[in-house]
């Protein structure tokens, strides 16, 4: 016959760690919130640079390397995972300044500083995302960033042309070219800092323009 038990299953004079369920520790398996454990990551890296480890970022999360491990997967895993939510917020950021231009010319500057603005703002998580899983797969991996925010990017682009009358297929294409540009003058920028930031944006967007402007 088995032992009485109280409501929680817990048998008498059995003391229970408090804030965690009956029968529940940390080796069968806590469960952790997911969007918790990548904000920990998210500011571990924002903190200490993008060559933060599993270890710490379980640690600051209050959580063992294992539960880590279920909840988020590998180092891939969580880059992928960082890189959707930055993904959304630069893309959101970036629209919301590219909406606020009344002409063409002053869409694409905005589109083009907040790009590296927010960038800067997010260098260490901008760096861990890009360069910081394990993949072999590098095409991949590039484009974690790219995906997102080209389609967002893609659709004004084709709205854009095609109010002019011009052919507006080529927007797919042309926010990829566009986001590799960026990306590849933002991870130049971001190593040394060599050039001010607004000299950077005035000479991309003058690159960028005469690809993408219809006048002559």
């Amino acid at each position: 016959m088995s032992a009485p038990r109280d409501s929680q299953g817990t048998p008498p004079g059995t003391t229970r760690r408090r804030g965690r369920p009956a029968g529940r520790t940390v080796a069968d398996g806590v469960i952790a919130d997911r969007e918790i454990l990548l904000e920990a990551a998210e500011g571990l890296i924002r903190e200490n640079g993008p060559s933060v480890s599993l270890e710490a970022i379980a640690t600051r999360a209050g959580v063992t390397k294992p539960t880590l491990y279920r909840e988020l997967g590998d180092k891939d895993a969580l880059v992928n995972a960082l890189a959707e939510r930055l993904a959304v917020r630069m893309a959101t950021a970036v629209t919301a300044l590219v909406g606020q231009a009344s002409v063409p010319f002053e869409g694409l500057r905005n589109l083009v500083s907040g790009y590296l603005d927010f960038a800067a703002r997010e260098r260490h998580l901008y760096l861990f995302i890009t360069a910081g899983g394990a993949r072999d797969d590098r095409v991949q991996q590039a484009l974690l960033l790219a995906d997102g925010a080209a389609r967002q990017f893609a659709e004004p682009i084709a709205d854009y042309r095609s109010r002019r009358n011009a052919d507006a297929s080529v927007a797919t294409v042309w926010s990829y070219g566009l986001l590799g540009a960026l990306h590849f003058v933002t991870l130049w920028w971001l190593k040394d800092e060599a050039v001010d930031i607004e000299l950077v944006i005035d000479q991309i967007t003058s690159l960028l323009w005469s690809g993408m402007r219809l006048e002559d």
